[in-house]
């Protein structure tokens, strides 16, 4: 199976050490990043649709913040990406 082009420098995959050895984060890596979820990624959607610069470092590929942390600080496009992903 293939890859995610933004897999590499991925803010979620790489900036949260503490989450990475979780059963979770593999999950939702193995799931999104390279898996058959990979177009229903957020992240790589809204990097996609609007740019990297607008994507948090601790939004899951989900859409949903990192557990312990909250959407403070998100832009308008990261809170409510949906208007932005449509197909």
């Amino acid at each position: 199976m293939s890859e995610c082009k933004n897999l590499a420098g991925c803010s979620f995959v790489n900036c949260c050490e503490e989450y990475k050895k979780t059963t979770g984060v593999n999950g939702f890596i193995n799931m999104y990043c390279r898996g058959a979820r990979m177009e229903e990624c957020v992240r790589l959607r809204l990097c996609d649709t609007v740019g990297k610069q607008v994507v948090p470092k601790n939004m899951m590929p989900n859409g949903y913040p990192l557990p312990g942390t909250t959407k403070e600080g998100w832009s308008k496009e990261a809170v409510s990406p949906k208007q932005y992903l449509e197909k």
